[in-house]
């Protein structure tokens, strides 16, 4: 839930049980998320959002607003407070309100003290939906790649992303809404979220997520053909330059840093241009006994997911190092489990 959200629904709530009609006003400089209008009382309270508390956090939180003497002018919203969290507050004299309806105020004539409400848990399915949303889904893949490499796209209408993703509009909307829920994405400064200013956090913690995924959402998916040569020299040294293809997998692990001496042989190449990878690297599909008893080298030449040049790594002839990556991982080889390992560490932590 995002935090004017989070905030709104907690108001609203404490509206119902009270009938007192408190307001909340934004303040447009965005230092702080805004003041909490009490009826019949000049003084603002001053709203400062936290998501979850805990012990620690509760612990800052009152060290700084006692450093900065605002304990009475300050109050706290968060989606639940328990009841020893709520009894440190009071000792302290710090107002708040939760989601589940639990609040502290004494701004006279205004005093409210309730307690021991417990915050209804969503149903299940409701929740996994939620967790399960668009954006670790095929479609949503290519939309999270494009952010993740190309972070100012979130300041771009959402028909921008949508055509640089290669998606439908609607598609970008959902991943959008799904990473705000997940807390990949935070919203800025708006009660109106068309004119909301969005900014990615834990973009680390996002990539793994989306390394994770890859294998069975992505490569799994992936339009594919296993082919063989006869003459490996020949698919080792082509030029791919004027071919729209890129190497992925194994082989582009060895061209980046040579430790990895291929077996297999993984080329993304657009369906128009198949024809020339196979006539110039002289392939040949293969039989499954090959395959199956590796007598031949396997390559397989595999649709990419998005245009080709959007996948391109820095490196000429080779792929993005997320999606090397997540080819290594997606083999199950024990050898390219370890050689994914290096990989991160040299191409993307």
């Amino acid at each position: 839930m995002l935090e004017q959200e989070l905030i709104y629904n907690a108001i609203d709530n404490l509206n119902q049980q009270t009938g007192l009609g408190i307001d909340y006003r934004v303040f447009e400089d965005g230092n702080i998320d805004g003041e909490l209008v009490l009826p019949n009382v000049k003084q603002r309270l001053q709203v400062e959002c936290k998501k979850s508390l805990n012990k620690a956090n509760l612990q800052k939180y009152l060290a700084e607003l006692t450093v900065k003497n605002m304990i009475y002018y300050v109050i706290l919203i968060t989606e639940y407070i328990n009841p020893n969290q709520a009894t440190r507050l009071k000792d302290h004299k710090v107002p708040f309100i939760d989601l589940a309806g639990n609040a502290y105020i004494n701004t006279p004539p205004v005093y409210i003290d309730i307690q021991g409400k417990k915050l209804e848990k969503p149903p299940q399915e409701i929740t996994l939906a939620k967790q399960l949303g668009k954006a670790f889904q095929p479609k949503g893949m290519k939309v999270v790649f494009m952010l993740l490499t190309h972070p100012e796209l979130l300041k771009e209408p959402m028909r921008t992303i949508a055509e640089v993703a290669e998606v439908a509009l609607g598609t970008v909307k959902q991943v959008l809404d799904d990473l705000l829920y997940q807390g990949f994405i935070v919203q800025k400064n708006t009660r109106n979220n068309k004119n909301a200013i969005k900014e990615m956090i834990n973009p680390q913690e996002l990539l793994d997520k989306w390394l994770d995924a890859y294998p069975t959402t992505v490569e799994a998916k992936l339009n594919k053909e296993v082919y063989t040569t006869d003459n490996l020299e020949l698919l080792r040294t082509l030029d791919l330059l004027d071919m729209n293809a890129l190497w992925g997998g194994e082989y582009a692990v060895e061209l980046c840093d040579n430790y990895l001496n291929a077996k297999d042989y993984l080329l993304y190449v657009q369906p128009k241009h198949k024809n020339q990878i196979l006539k110039t690297a002289r392939l040949r599909k293969a039989k499954t006994n090959e395959i199956l008893n590796k007598t031949t080298a396997k390559v397989i030449l595999a649709e990419p997911p998005l245009g080709i040049k959007k996948i391109k790594g820095k490196q000429d002839n080779v792929a993005h190092p997320y999606f090397i990556y997540a080819n290594l991982l997606a083999s199950l080889e024990p050898r390219n489990i370890d050689a994914a390992r290096r990989f991160y560490e040299n191409h993307i932590a």
